[in-house]
């Protein structure tokens, strides 16, 4: 059986998480991938994030900024149909590996660059690592701590949403491409997955209120939507996310006065915020009365949303995540055996394979075979040129999905090019009540309203899937077919329908059927209790990687199957799920082996990596992250802030993060202006960076010069700022040219343009209550 990107080659030129993980992707999905690597192999050999993000792929050392080296550089751009890169662009320059280099070499290659902030602004030449992103693009100023202050991550989240997302749209740029046309340069900047992990946040209107307007509590957003700690000392997590689920919370506590309670009478998340302590303090002291398995068993019966706290350790071995295949070991040449994730995404006829391990340093002799192949390219004197169109012009999704991991997964489609009809029952989606935050997940959809349960309601939806090319749904197992909206009922009707399927715990095993939401998979998949560490309580993670994660998987999932549609000419079924989107933005973590490195080592109050690499407050109450990685940044360090200890830079690299050193230099940054340190730093080539809150992304000159912040105009909102085009195509660049639907706002222009129904029958429609 095929797999989706058979006789696609990839080059990797980069060595850093985003652009390894986007190879990765590719590779097992069918692309013969080259990793190209420093003489001696990458400084990231022997951590266990190489080894997970570098599967699959074949090896070649080549010193690049070595003149010879020119010619076999220049092969392998000639090899390739995708080129990816992570360096900024004066180190593209100088290596001759910028666009227009790789284009004049080869037309028909994709040029994917992934640099850390950017290709334009003042820091476009900064080569910062994740860390440093994730503090530039909002993460650590969003995520929530009892102090309020700024909160580093222990896992590489931006890098992870960067890779998927470039790996997304290096097959949009090749479905584009077709078999007559010149590839395009695309970006995806490991900023722009920082952004991609916060569209629901990155909102700004004077229309708009906070919809968090009560303390910032790592245990969770609200009394009833959070973490409990049981009488055994083991946390669970709750998630009464509606009025139904908050009503047999309060049943299965043997508290049904509760819902009548005036105070609490618009939960769950109506409770005004001086309610919430009073609450809480009902809750948490019934909690510890039972163990955590006891709970879980009371409030399964109730049918209300749990799940215990695990280690990411236990949630490998859980039968659930066998069930799905995302356990599997791997005979790694320098690891030994290792435990890793599957595949995120399944393709019902075209399914990705891991076809082997890390390469082994030094072992050139498999890449050089590929390259000794004839070259299937076109020569570099050709005519071609690139599509006109953005990629995926001409795509029609139709999207019966809600919540964060339906909707925003249509929405990147919408941004590279297609259609996305939102189609919704006449309440609407769900998630409408959280209003701003539904603006950051329907970017540039049109929608439409209708009753599925008539006849005429299905008759439209049928007419509408015979003319789609994708259908993308997230509700419970089953619930399709109840429709008659499933693959197989509509793949009939049209063969070359791609039908993306996401919702919690995936289509089979033994808990599939489980209500999924975030933090229930957060709690599962062991990031809470990593985030918390070992001495802490676990932290639920204000930025939604299993939300989020799944919908950039489902993008994914949906684009490779339209490739391997371009060669079959055959639509089919797609699936990913929460529990999945958990595992591939953890991918690096979920890697076990005699010697693993603990990673599982944060707090909650955790300020970064060690005292070299953590955010510190600064003389006029800003933070600002630093991340020292050689002696020579170290000794400059010395010179800027000589009231610092002079120690040699073992010892200082060494030093944790709530130790002497990162005491002194607190002290130090304490007394200087956040502006002025980092103007100091820069001068010293010193890595060091703004802690952004989300409100200050909107005038970050960074952010703004790569056109991550669009200006919308909303009916209900006014002008509303929110999240603008994450990834960018240099020839065939789609435009956001709309906010998200009113409910019903398209119905008829869309029955009308899809159908050709007359008004008189669009009347007679809403008359009946069929449509709105």
């Amino acid at each position: 059986m095929g797999k989706s990107l058979d006789g696609i080659n990839i080059v990797e030129f980069a060595s850093h998480l985003g652009a390894a993980y986007a190879t990765m992707l590719l590779a097992e999905n069918g692309a013969r991938a080259i990793k190209v690597e420093p003489p001696g192999g990458s400084r990231e050999r022997g951590t266990p994030h190489f080894h997970v993000l570098n599967r699959s792929k074949r090896a070649l050392e080549l010193d690049l900024d070595d003149r010879p080296s020119q010619p076999r550089i220049a092969e392998l751009v000639r090899w390739a149909d995708i080129v990816v890169t992570g360096f900024t662009p004066a180190r593209l320059k100088r290596l001759s590996l910028d666009a227009e280099s790789i284009r004049r070499i080869n037309p028909r290659a994709i040029a994917l660059g992934v640099p850390a902030l950017g290709s334009r602004g003042p820091d476009a030449d900064f080569d910062a690592n994740d860390d440093l992103v994730a503090a530039r693009g909002g993460i650590t100023g969003s995520q929530w701590a009892s102090s309020g202050n700024p909160v580093a991550l222990v896992f590489p989240a931006a890098s992870y949403s960067a890779g998927v997302m470039a790996a997304t749209a290096a097959v949009a740029a090749i479905v584009a491409r077709g078999a007559d046309r010149a590839g395009d340069a695309v970006e995806v900047s490991i900023l722009a997955g920082a952004f991609s992990l916060q569209t629901g946040s990155i909102l700004s209107s004077e229309a708009m209120t906070t919809l968090y307007q009560g303390p910032l509590n790592p245990l969770g957003p609200i009394p009833v939507y959070r973490l409990f700690e049981a009488a055994d000392g083991k946390y669970l997590f709750a998630a009464c996310g509606n009025s139904t689920f908050w009503g047999k919370f309060a049943i299965a506590i043997d508290r049904p006065d509760l819902v009548a309670d005036q105070r609490f009478e618009d939960a769950p998340w109506g409770i005004a915020p001086w309610f919430w302590e009073p609450l809480k303090d009902i809750i948490e002291p019934i909690i510890r009365t039972r163990t955590r398995d006891e709970w879980l068993g009371i409030l399964r019966e109730y049918d209300v949303p749990c799940a215990p706290v695990m280690t990411r350790h236990d949630f490998i071995d859980h039968p659930q995540t066998r069930a799905l295949g995302m356990r599997t070991e791997i005979d790694d040449p320098a690891l030994g055996r290792m435990i890793q994730m599957g595949l995120p995404v399944f393709l019902s006829d075209t399914p990705g394979e891991i076809t082997g391990p890390a390469p082994r340093a030094g072992d050139d002799r498999a890449a050089l075979q590929w390259l000794a192949e004839p070259a299937c390219n076109p020569s570099p004197g050709k005519d071609l040129r690139p599509a006109q169109r953005p990629a995926l012009d001409g795509v029609t999704v139709l999207d019966f999905a809600s919540y964060i991991a339906g909707s925003y997964g249509p929405m990147l489609l919408a941004q590279l090019g297609a259609t996305v009809i939102k189609i919704e029952s006449l309440e609407g989606d769900s998630f409408r009540h959280f209003g701003f935050g539904f603006l950051g997940w329907n970017q540039g959809k049109r929608g439409i309203s209708l009753n599925l349960a008539t006849a005429q309601g299905r008759e439209i939806i049928h007419g509408l899937a015979d003319h789609a090319d994708i259908v993308v749904e997230n509700l419970r197992p089953g619930r399709m077919r109840k429709f008659g909206f499933d693959y197989e009922s509509l793949a009939a009707r049209n063969p070359r329908i791609i039908y993306m399927s996401l919702n919690g715990f995936g289509n089979r095993g033994p808990e599939h059927n489980q209500p999924g939401f975030d933090p229930l998979l957060q709690a599962r998949s062991g990031v809470m209790a990593a985030q918390g560490g070992h001495h802490g309580h676990p932290v639920y993670l204000t930025c939604a990687i299993c939300d989020y994660g799944a919908a950039m998987l489902s993008a994914f999932g949906c684009v490779l199957a339209l490739r391997a549609r371009q060669r079959t000419g055959r639509g089919q079924l797609c699936e990913t799920s929460l529990l999945q989107a958990a595992m591939a933005f953890q991918a690096g973590e979920f890697a076990f082996y005699p010697g693993r490195p603990d990673m599982e080592n944060g707090g909650t109050e955790y300020r970064g990596r060690s005292a070299l690499s953590r955010a510190y407050s600064s003389r006029d109450g800003k933070w600002l992250f630093i991340s020292l990685t050689d002696e020579p940044q170290w000794n400059a360090l010395l010179t800027i802030l000589p009231g610092l200890p002079n120690a040699n830079w073992d010892a200082a690299a060494a030093e944790p993060n709530e130790g002497a050193l990162a005491a002194a230099l607190a002290d130090q940054f304490a007394k200087l202006d956040r502006d002025d340190a980092l103007a100091a730093l820069k001068k010293s080539a010193i890595p060091a960076t703004r802690v952004n809150h989300i409100g200050e992304l909107f005038d970050d000159p960074q952010v703004l010069a790569n056109d991550l912040i669009a200006e919308l105009s909303h009916s209900q909102w006014g002008r509303v700022k929110q999240t603008g085009m994450l990834t960018k195509f240099a020839a065939a660049p789609a435009a956001i040219d709309r906010a998200a639907p009113l409910l019903g706002e398209h119905t008829d222009e869309i029955l009308r343009e899809y159908l050709g129904y007359p008004a008189e029958k669009i009347a007679a429609l809403r008359a009946a209550g069929v449509v709105k």
